[in-house]
């Protein structure tokens, strides 16, 4: 449902033309005192051109008069005057856009750090993953970030309001043509409005088409990321790939931007319509102001104002980098309330119960049927399977089985397609979804490495407990990875990133001993339920062994589901089931499973021939 709405807004918002207006509450929302400030900066902006080019109006204009009576005359007095006035002004013009600089880097700080956040809580609200992999969302969040254009919504207020300034300056210059001349100023002003018109929606039309090319700029900067990671470096240098990822970067990138440079093109040829329409504009101001002061309507001092002024008039229509900036930085702005609007809480992962205590007796699932929105088939086409509570369910099956997919279901991550789960009789779809997932500890094949100190990375497994220092230690020594401690230059304060000053990483082994230490510290503070996948994949020999060893002590009193391909690790669980073909077609004790022959027999001979060969 969310995939549909978010298509839905897509096609609403596709060539909409976006106001600066909808930047302005982010800036008034995180600081009440730096609007004013850009507001007062807009206002200063918008009248200090024309004053200056006014101030020297007269600074000329004073000229022929303090050099014939002498500047100790009343005229040179004014001369004098008119130049210390024209001074000030002109310092002032000169100070505005460092002023401007700074409180756009102020608004742009405040309003992205607040918009951060406010995609995190939206993409971080569901209860479920789903929306985590769908590519329109995924292009939602790019856009709303700015990542992908280098333009960000923190910019908008700022730039808006200078874009604003620069009309409204542009508009008080005509007004002051039309004093001395009034249908010329009204006529320049039409000009330029309509100009304006014309350049701008262009402009707004090739930012709006251009958020269609999202994904493919998405897979672009894909190939930036793999060529500038430490984690892909190994592989990019070993197997030579590095012109491979700079080729397909160019190539996705142009193929994104082709559509813009059409656009473009289209833009240049309004341009060129509009910049002989101006010329002609511009060519009839200034033959009548011209006219004007030969013929002797106007002096002096009336030419030197009018003349320049029709620079300033000009910004009354002109698009300025600006205006183009400003179309980038508001392109991304609905995409980040739509992701807050859509993923919000809603009816597909919905349910209120406590779970209690619960799994007391059991979890069943009964006939469950799974199929990824995009897929052509079912993942698990009927699963029946039973983990009894207290006791330890092993899973084995080939790879692309559906085991991960069980697991999300298990963990309410996703809801079955059809059929359903539950929990000592309840449907787990009645459940809360937060609360059921706290009753879970998950220890994942690939654990998440956060770049924060050895000892949060195992209190994450239960954030409120953080403070209990025995438990994580327990935890920690539980699972191994005490050990580990001991040879960090920090010990446990040690950040586990090597990017970060004075952090260390793990091996892949190392993280895994974490991460089921995280798992163990959940399990003592609530979780009731364990799932332990491929736990024993990226360990030694040696340290293997003390799992297998531990193995009971581990799960003991917990509702374990441990999924793996090493059958010395299933071979401990009081029971062990068969994924394959998207169902259980296999359930008993190792012994049993031998015994019977079927694909469990087969898989177990060919891992331990390995062995005895």
């Amino acid at each position: 449902m969310v995939a549909v709405r978010v298509a839905q807004l897509a096609a609403q918002n596709k060539g909409k033309r976006l106001s600066g207006r909808q930047a302005w509450p982010l800036l008034w929302g995180s600081s009440k005192r730096l609007s004013a400030g850009v507001i007062a900066w807009a206002a200063l902006s918008a009248v200090v051109p024309p004053l200056v080019v006014t101030a020297l109006g007269f600074v000329v204009g004073g000229i022929p008069g303090a050099v014939r009576d002498g500047m100790a005359s009343p005229a040179g007095h004014r001369l004098i005057g008119a130049l210390i006035v024209a001074a000030l002004i002109y310092g002032l013009s000169l100070v505005l856009d460092p002023i401007g600089n700074a409180l756009g880097t102020a608004a742009r700080q405040r309003i992205t750090g607040g918009l951060q956040a406010r995609l995190l809580n939206a993409v971080t609200a569901p209860p479920g993953i789903a929306h985590l992999e769908d590519a329109q969302t995924l292009d939602r969040l790019a856009r709303a970030e700015g990542t992908l254009t280098g333009y960000f919504p923190g910019d908008a207020p700022v730039t808006w309001a200078g874009a604003v300034a620069g009309r409204v300056s542009g508009i008080i210059g005509c007004a002051v043509i039309a004093a001395y001349v009034w249908w010329l100023g009204l006529l320049l002003l039409v000009m330029w409005l309509a100009v304006r018109r014309v350049l701008l929606t262009s402009v707004i039309r090739q930012a709006t088409d251009l958020r269609g090319q999202t994904t493919a700029m998405r897979r672009a900067w894909y190939f930036t990321g793999v060529g500038s990671k430490a984690r892909d470096g190994k592989e990019v240098r070993v197997f030579g790939l590095a012109r491979f990822l700079a080729s397909k970067f160019a190539t996705e990138y142009t193929e994104a931007i082709r559509g813009g440079h059409v656009g473009l093109r289209g833009v240049h040829r309004r341009a060129a319509a509009c910049f002989a329409v101006v010329l002609a504009g511009y060519a009839l101001a200034v033959w009548v102001i011209t006219d004007a002061a030969r013929t002797g309507h106007l002096g002096l001092r009336e030419l030197s104002i009018l003349l320049p002024m029709l620079a300033v008039a000009m910004s009354a229509g002109s698009v300025s980098v600006d205006d183009i900036m400003l179309a980038w930085t508001l392109a991304g702005l609905p995409d980040a309330e739509a992701l807050e609007r859509d993923l919000a809480p809603g009816p597909e992962l919905a349910g209120a119960k406590d779970p209690g205590d619960k799994p007391r007796v059991q979890v069943r699932f009964e006939g469950v049927r799974f199929r990824y929105p995009a897929g052509t088939r079912d993942v698990l086409e009927g699963v029946d399977l039973e983990l009894t509570a207290g006791t330890s369910t092993a899973l084995v099956g080939v790879n692309g089985a559906g085991k991960s997919t069980l697991v999300s279901l298990l963990a309410r991550l996703r809801d079955p397609t059809k059929g359903r789960i539950t929990v000592d009789g309840t449907d787990i779809r009645e459940l809360d979804p937060r609360r059921w997932q706290r009753v879970i500890a998950l220890m994942p094949q690939e654990p998440v490495r956060y770049p924060v100190s050895a000892y949060d990375n195992i209190a994450f497994g239960a954030l409120e407990y953080r403070d209990d220092k025995e438990g994580v230690e327990l935890a920690a020594r539980r699972a191994g990875f005490d050990a580990v401690i001991k040879d960090l230059p920090d010990g446990w304060d040690t950040v586990l990133a090597r990017e970060l000053p004075g952090g260390a990483e793990l091996s892949g082994g190392q993280w895994q001993r974490l991460a089921l230490a995280r798992a163990l510290f959940g399990t003592a503070h609530g979780a009731r339920v364990l799932v332990l996948d491929e736990p024993t994949a990226a360990l030694d020999v040696l340290s293997e062994r003390r799992f297998y060893e531990r193995f009971h002590e581990i799960t003991a009193g917990l509702t374990t589901l441990v999924i793996s391909h090493r059958f010395a690790t299933v071979r401990r669980a009081s029971c062990i089931c068969v994924l394959d073909g998207g169902t259980i077609t296999e359930r008993g004790s190792h012994d049993d499973l031998v015994a019977a022959g079927g694909t469990y027999a087969t898989m177990y001979a060919v891992q331990a021939a390995r062995f005895r060969a």
